[in-house]
């Protein structure tokens, strides 16, 4: 069989299963009109959304009965992010039909690149609406999508949509990365009162750990690491080293390290460890890690640095390693005397 062939081959199997992926899950045959009722006018009622891409990637969003989210059943997920695409789905709205003259070249690349997303309302098993995402237009100014409604069918006419206040494209909106969804918390008590207890360790200065109480009215009492009272400590310190659980995110995943490398670092000793408990007697424990410098890394003086300056580490569900910046974690590890 000679190259040709071989490539026509290939272009078929790609045509065949791009056509597959946008009929799959279809409730209903092709519209003869257009369907423009993209907007979801109350999006407290959405209680799950499914994103999928050619890619064979997807995401499972899905609120519980408390009201947070999680991604894929098995991790926060990511708040910022949710309330981005619960806005788009509130604001969206019709900028134009695409012409007649582009619809199928339009339909063409949408059946090659679109996303897939379901919007699922009041806990029902069949989605409310189904979103086709496609590409950007030519001026970046818009996003090419299609709708589908089960149950009704799926529009004849893509469209181009945009976002009442926003300028721009709305595809990257619809990630379907893991990473990307997981929440990013590391520590989040908004209210701090909440917080009875913190301590401090540090493994290889255990005389520098700490441990701090605090009382329900907001007396702040610290002591040292054989649990003997500070008698006179820096209050304004305490109290700044608390108000640091209000909200601590990580930074990102570390995916650049190979697998034996990340369990060599988590099997290791904490440079840190940080234990916190509330007034429910729930507890969290966090370790920290020296990060390793980049290769020929100097401080101001131009010497070689031991560890990165930067950033560390620390677990997240305990199973993956996240990096945090020092500059914002160094804060709830100082030692004791830092308090005194």
């Amino acid at each position: 069989m000679n190259k040709r062939w071989i490539q026509l081959l290939f272009v078929l199997a790609v045509l065949a299963a791009a056509a597959w992926w946008l009929d799959r899950s279809d409730t209903g045959s092709t519209l003869d009109r257009p369907i423009t009722d993209f907007a979801v006018a109350d999006t407290s009622r959405v209680s799950r959304i499914f994103i999928a891409e050619m890619s064979g990637r997807t995401v499972d969003l899905e609120r519980q009965d408390d009201g947070h989210w999680t991604v894929n059943g098995q991790f926060g997920a990511r708040r910022s992010l949710l309330d981005l695409i619960l806005k788009t789905f509130l604001r969206v709205e019709v900028r134009a039909p695409v012409a007649k003259s582009a619809e199928a070249n339009v339909l063409k690349q949408m059946a090659t690149n679109a996303k897939k997303v379901e919007i699922y309302e009041d806990g029902s098993d069949t989605p409310s609406r189904i979103w086709y995402v496609g590409s950007s237009t030519p001026d970046q100014m818009g996003t090419y999508m299609l709708l589908e409604k089960p149950g009704e069918g799926r529009s004849s006419q893509p469209f181009v949509m945009g976002m009442s206040g926003f300028t721009g494209h709305l595809s990257s909106r619809f990630q379907s990365d893991l990473d990307e969804w997981r929440s990013s918390v590391v520590f989040a008590y908004p209210d701090v009162s909440r917080l009875a207890e913190v301590e401090v360790r540090h493994p290889y200065d255990p005389a520098a750990s700490f441990r701090v109480e605090q009382s329900a009215t907001g007396e702040l009492a610290l002591f040292d690491a054989a649990g003997g009272p500070v008698p006179a400590f820096d209050t304004v310190a305490v109290q700044d080293l608390v108000l640091q659980f209000r909200d601590l995110h990580f930074e990102g995943f570390e995916r650049k390290l190979s697998g034996p490398q990340r369990d060599s670092i988590m099997n290791s000793l904490p440079a840190r460890v940080v234990r916190v408990r509330d007034r429910e007697g729930n507890e969290q424990e966090q370790p920290f890690f020296v990060k390793a410098p980049y290769p020929g890394e100097t401080n101001l003086e131009g010497e070689l640095i031991q560890q990165d300056l930067d950033r560390m580490y620390t677990v997240v569900q305990d199973t993956s390693l996240v990096l945090v910046q020092r500059h914002l974690f160094d804060r709830i590890v100082p030692a004791l005397d830092d308090l005194r």
